[in-house]
């Protein structure tokens, strides 16, 4: 769909290339479908409530911040970004995803979750100090969660 829009057509096709394959590398075996994986093998322990935080990170972090991470760099490829913007919004990406994942995915309720998730935070604001100001505002509003129910 990408390839046959009207917007490949309109721009420039180098980036269009770079953003189909940002979306494979996201959503293969490397992203979307190891998180979906390893979350299969979690959810089959006979242990109730025996997932640890680093467990629940990495699930998160391969299901919802690959594809965070994958929607950031593609608008930013999209929009003509530097290499350097590229990867700070991949990066931030893969921070704001990882955080929604763990606050509303597997182990959402397990102890370490709200500490690691307030890590993730700051490092996802480090990601976009270089932007302006009110780049900053719009952008950092997506790692503002509410933690009252963890």
């Amino acid at each position: 769909l990408l390839a046959d829009s009207l917007y490949s057509a309109q721009n420039n096709p180098d980036r269009v290339l770079r953003v189909m394959t940002e979306i494979a590398r996201a959503t293969g075996s490397q992203g979307v479908v190891d998180g979906q994986f390893r979350e299969f093998i979690i959810s089959q322990s006979d242990e109730e409530g025996a997932v640890d935080a680093s467990s629940i990170e990495y699930v998160s972090r391969k299901k919802e911040g690959e594809l965070h991470a994958c929607a950031a760099a593609c608008g930013a490829i999209l929009g003509g970004g530097s290499e350097a913007e590229i990867e700070k919004l991949r990066s931030y990406g893969l921070y704001a995803g990882t955080i929604q994942g763990m606050l509303h995915g597997i182990g959402r309720n397990q102890k370490g979750v709200r500490e690691m998730v307030e890590n993730l935070r700051a490092l996802a604001l480090k990601e976009v100090e270089s932007f302006k100001k009110r780049e900053i505002e719009a952008i950092s509003s997506l790692v503002q969660p509410e933690l009252s129910f963890v």
